[in-house]
């Protein structure tokens, strides 16, 4: 599995017509109805922080055509905190869900990224997004809602 990652990566690089910035937030995209033209970013100061203050970079164009952004391996579960349990690595806590949805509070169903810190893959988000809705729906139900 590494000697794969390691190959594409290699590729990636060497490719003449990919430029990678690294340590860059994307603020916006632009173009127009024949697709992309350019990504407007801000690069992280060197103390890592998020560039918007006063050591910040100046705004960097990025002209493209298209655009693969990597959302780190963090998943954005802050908004969560201190309502829903949260397992290590900052994913939502879903050891006593077995193979369903649930989360640690009553009618509260995760998918994605914030459940599987496995996979995190955009099928897996899809396949997982309608399973929780299943959930949901059994939830309901079971609470005597009707259609």
């Amino acid at each position: 599995k590494k000697k794969k990652s390691r190959s594409l990566a290699t590729r990636v690089l060497g490719h003449p017509n990919i430029a990678v910035e690294w340590n860059v937030t994307v603020d916006r995209f632009e173009g127009n109805a024949d697709g992309l033209r350019r990504a407007i970013c801000r690069r992280a100061t060197k103390d890592g922080g998020s560039g918007q203050g006063a050591a910040a970079d100046a705004e960097l164009t990025v002209r493209a055509s298209a655009a693969f952004v990597s959302i780190g391996h963090e998943p954005n579960t802050g908004l969560f905190r201190g309502q829903l349990a949260l397992a290590a690595g900052g994913y939502l806590d879903m050891s006593e869900a077995g193979r369903s949805t649930r989360t640690s509070v009553a009618g509260v169903f995760a998918a994605g990224d914030l459940a599987d810190h496995q996979y995190r893959q955009a099928i897996t988000s899809a396949g997982s997004g309608a399973q929780a809705a299943l959930d949901a729906e059994r939830y309901l139900s079971d609470q005597g809602w009707t259609d």
